[in-house]
């Protein structure tokens, strides 16, 4: 025990561990209320999990109280195993409980991937080939073929979740994916394009410029992550947000 650990403070310490909420709730006195795990939570999958991304979205994940069970996917080519990345986060002190699957290419996640999805609320897929140097035919071609075989055990497995794709061209693949789950008579409207970044990125910019807390900040993007790499295709409404729309033209 170290000198100013919750369990030294005289409160009683709540159920999500020494996180960083509880642990400031504890040292600012016991009449300060201390998060608590949540009474229900989500099964969350991530679909690359052991990529460049798709480890800090896993991390995410896992620190969200309200993920109770995650599931990291990946093939057994990537550079870093997915067992090792579902094993180190296993042991984050919230309530998730993290279990990693991985497959050979060879495989197909439709006959593979029953206990790994079976369950999910939420999928999460951030796969593909790296855009430099490839056409969006290209990009449509190898990336789709990528994110079928995810759907189709998706639909399979748990056809209820919200699937939500990160991957290039967006505006190709999800529409594709969408009729996929149609003509399986699903619900298309499960499947989501993730192009979040571009908001996060004109929100820092935003705050970085105006001041004003990046928590009341929120600058609509449309357009972006379609294929064409030659010129810049997202555009960020900044006349839509209070906090940019009283930015000078100059500014």
């Amino acid at each position: 025990r170290v000198r100013g650990h919750p369990a030294d403070c005289g409160s009683s310490f709540g159920a999500m561990g020494n996180c960083l909420e509880g642990i400031q709730a504890a040292l600012q006195g016991p009449q300060q209320p201390v998060p608590k795990t949540p009474k229900q939570g989500f099964k969350v999958c991530i679909v690359g999990g052991a990529g460049s991304l798709g480890q800090p979205l896993c991390m995410l994940a896992a620190l969200d109280p309200l993920v109770w069970e995650l599931a990291v996917y990946d093939r057994t080519i990537t550079l870093v195993p997915a067992e090792a990345i579902g094993c180190d986060l296993d042991h984050i002190e919230r309530k998730c409980r993290v279990k990693a699957y991985s497959l050979p290419s060879i495989e197909k996640e439709v006959d593979h991937l029953d206990e790994c999805l079976s369950g999910c609320h939420l999928v999460l897929a951030c796969v593909g080939i790296p855009i430099q140097g490839k056409s969006k035919s290209d990009l449509v071609k190898y990336n789709g073929s990528m994110v079928k075989s995810i759907v189709e055990a998706c639909a399979k497995f748990c056809p209820e979740a919200i699937v939500g794709l990160i991957v290039n061209p967006v505006n190709a693949v999800v529409p594709a994916m969408a009729a996929l789950y149609e003509k399986a008579g699903l619900d298309p409207k499960k499947i989501c394009g993730i192009t979040t970044l571009d908001v996060v990125r004109a929100n820092k910019f935003v705050h970085e410029e105006t001041g004003v807390p990046i928590e009341r900040v929120n600058i609509p993007v449309v357009g972006g992550h379609a294929g064409h790499f030659t010129g810049a295709s997202a555009l960020p409404l900044l006349s839509q947000d209070p906090a940019s729309a009283a930015l000078s033209e100059e500014r």
